[in-house]
């Protein structure tokens, strides 16, 4: 706050555990940010994915959101300190005019999470395909951080057909 009692306009405190936050505007215009603690348990799958329906729900692509964000919350549940006892992860959504980025942020602990081993790599298991199907459903996917610090997992969603990465 400055001498008058108004808040700095580029100041923003640091969202807190349990609230969904908005960044400011860009530029007058998208993109919002969004951003929910979750604490690491199975119970809080479902919240998650209907906080991500929800934002994106007046979307085409709410159905493939909304899935991405199971799986990347079942992986951060299952594979890292985030599913333990005391863990917690966070869902971020970021929209745009054109897209939206949804990130899931564990608390690392086991590997790093790899969206390159596709079906044939698998065999019949039941189990470690979903960041294919991720990679499949996005326009663009990936993974930052380390089991040490964690890992920010993310996917990249066109939010009208026309805006779509062409392939060539």
């Amino acid at each position: 706050m400055d001498e008058h009692g108004s808040a700095d306009a580029d100041a923003f405190p640091e969202p807190r555990p349990a609230l969904i936050t908005r960044s400011r505007l860009w530029r007058g215009f998208g993109p919002l940010l969004w951003r929910k603690r979750f604490p690491g348990r199975g119970d809080q799958a479902a919240s998650a994915r209907r906080l991500v329906r929800l934002l994106l729900d007046d979307t085409d692509r709410a159905d493939d959101a909304e899935w991405i964000t199971a799986e990347l919350v079942s992986n951060a549940l299952l594979h890292t300190l985030s599913g333990q006892q005391g863990g917690h992860f966070v869902v971020e959504v970021q929209r745009g005019m054109r897209s939206a980025r949804i990130t899931v942020y564990d608390l690392g602990g086991n590997g790093v999470p790899v969206f390159d081993r596709g079906p044939r790599e698998e065999g019949l298991r039941e189990s470690g395909r979903g960041l294919h199907g991720v990679a499949e459903l996005a326009d663009k996917a990936g993974v930052h951080g380390d089991p040490v610090v964690g890992h920010a997992v993310w996917a990249r969603l066109a939010l009208r057909p026309q805006d779509a990465p062409r392939s060539a």
